[in-house]
């Protein structure tokens, strides 16, 4: 690959990235490439190419003039029907056929063709039904199939031309075309457990600070936890158990204790831990 730009030959060598290069690194790591650099005297086509439409160059003799202008695709080679809808025809298909055969989509047509205001308490206010298939508004439904509907959207949410949109523009995007109870909750759950959508957005969370580290201790049982173990059945005339823990060893004590109905206080816990501990 010739390029014009010398920075970017370090880029597939760097070890220290930002985000926005790390999310192409990752696009192009799956190609076997390499990065080469030509000045732009030697690489005519690219640095035309990379000229702007209203950019005119001085000399028109230039071999760069001849590039600048070129009709990738022409009318005659365009079909004006393929640019109506932008839908895949495989998933449209089977959301046709399924739609056709469900039990419960033929449940709602029946309903619909009885004039009902509702069935199954799904409203089928602006739904309509032409060649045996159930529409809503200028939606396509979509049957109450999962599978079907994570397929769908895979195939609106994994499209090179997308590139993994978030969950408000994956919405206008599908509503174009389909519709189904609860879109909202699928679509939710599926971007989320996207990883590619997960690695590549932006995160909004504040910086962390600096970490601090622990204390470390120099003397055994310096730093101590202590709780204590109540609503035991009595034994020997004792109803409770204080756990002491050295956070420095993690050297445990156990110690058989009363507690009445009142809570232990302070001068006897002291005088536990002077008999038991210290």
């Amino acid at each position: 690959m010739f390029i014009e730009h010398q920075a970017l030959i370090s880029l597939m060598k760097d070890k220290e990235l930002s985000r926005h290069q790390m999310h192409w690194v990752q696009k192009l790591v799956d190609f076997n490439f390499k990065i080469m650099y030509q000045s732009d005297k030697q690489n005519i086509k690219i640095d035309a190419l990379t000229y702007q439409a209203d950019f005119v160059l001085r000399d028109f003799n230039d071999e760069r003039v001849c590039y600048q202008w070129i009709t990738i695709l022409t009318l005659n080679w365009m079909k004006i029907a393929d640019l109506k809808k932008n839908v895949s025809e495989s998933i449209y298909k089977q959301v046709l056929d399924v739609n056709e055969i469900d039990e419960n989509c033929t449940l709602l047509r029946e309903a619909k063709i009885r004039d009902e205001a509702q069935c199954k308490d799904i409203k089928l206010k602006n739904c309509w039904i032409q060649n045996e298939i159930l529409y809503k508004d200028s939606q396509l439904w979509v049957s109450f199939n999962e599978l079907l509907q994570i397929n769908l959207i895979h195939e609106m949410h994994d499209q090179l031309s997308i590139d993994h949109f978030d969950i408000l523009r994956m919405m206008k995007i599908i509503k174009r075309n389909y519709y189904w109870l609860f879109m909202q909750k699928t679509v939710n759950q599926y971007i989320w457990n996207c990883y590619v959508y997960q690695r590549s957005k932006t995160f909004k969370d504040k910086s962390n600070n600096l970490l601090q580290s622990l204390l470390i201790f120099k003397q055994w049982w310096q730093n101590i936890v202590m709780n204590f173990i109540i609503n035991l059945f009595d034994s020997y005339d004792y109803n409770a158990i204080l756990t002491v823990i050295c956070r420095l060893l993690k050297e445990r004590h156990y110690s058989s204790c009363i507690i009445d109905d009142e809570d232990i206080t302070v001068k006897k816990t002291a005088e536990m831990l002077l008999q038991w501990i210290y």
